[in-house]
């Protein structure tokens, strides 16, 4: 893992001289298993990604920086005036591609940042006016395409046993969407958060996991054959919805399932 690689000065020094060369030398001989490396900024996150040999990158990921633009200042998420005053859209859609395209490249995200420094455990400096919990926080990770674990900062052991929790914590428990979806200053419509909240549907579709692979696909000019084999394995299809309506009663964020199923079936066939 080569840390701490947050602007294109950084990327230069690491790839163009003799250290990735001396890291992939290690990997060859089998030394070490994965080659990483940790950034804070959205293009360099994109840029590792591109020369193909990266399998894991750290990330900073949270319901709160997932609302900002690409940075190369780290600082700048530590200020206070960082959410103060700001109307937010959403995912920036820059960030919400890069997960998507690690998560069709193979290359495992592992997030760093996930209470945002401590921002969302409070409710009056988190941008949503509201708390989250540890648990929602790392639900939240776990939710973006391609994330397989959460690095979380703790200094007692109650934080410890907070993080934790998570492994023995109810859907409820976990379910962050009422917060983000009742935020004053921000909106998430029409954006599939792959919450769960849609479900149950009476035809057992997994709505989540379509949206996830309908939304993987569409950012690529052909749909690879691996992603199709994923959807195929679903134990049901869209072409299964009756258009009856309830996910999108159920759905916080607005979202047009309905159509988003049939965009699945014409997609991927079924």
């Amino acid at each position: 893992m080569i840390h701490y690689v947050d602007d294109q000065k950084d990327f230069d020094n690491i790839f163009n001289v003799e250290i990735i060369k001396y890291a992939k030398g290690l990997k060859e001989k089998g030394v070490i298993k994965s080659l990483g490396i940790s950034t804070h900024n959205t293009d360099i996150a994109f840029r590792a990604v591109e020369i193909g040999i990266i399998d894991v990158i750290l990330f900073s990921i949270n319901a709160a920086y997932d609302m900002l633009p690409a940075i190369e200042d780290v600082d700048i998420l530590f200020e206070e005036s960082t959410f103060k005053n700001r109307t937010y859209e959403g995912i920036d859609p820059k960030r919400d591609k890069l997960y998507q395209t690690c998560e069709n490249a193979g290359v495992a995200l592992t997030a760093m940042k996930g209470y945002a420094a401590g921002v969302l455990l409070s409710g009056k400096e988190s941008p949503f006016e509201k708390a989250l919990t540890p648990v929602q926080c790392l639900h939240y990770c776990l939710t973006r395409p391609a994330v397989a674990s959460v690095m979380v900062g703790v200094s007692n052991t109650d934080q410890i046993l907070a993080a934790t929790a998570y492994a023995t914590s109810s859907n409820k428990e976990k379910d962050y969407s009422e917060v983000l979806a009742n935020a004053p200053r921000s909106s998430f419509s029409g954006h599939c958060m792959y919450c769960g909240h849609c479900a149950p549907c009476p035809k057992k579709i997994d709505i989540a996991s379509v949206n996830k692979y309908l939304d993987l696909a569409l950012i690529q000019e052909d749909a690879p054959e691996t992603l199709k084999n994923h959807y195929d394995l679903l134990e049901h299809h869209a072409i299964e919805c009756i258009e009856c309506g309830i996910c999108r009663k159920n759905c916080p964020f607005g979202v047009d399932i309905i159509n988003k199923m049939k965009q699945a079936v014409k997609l991927f066939g079924n």
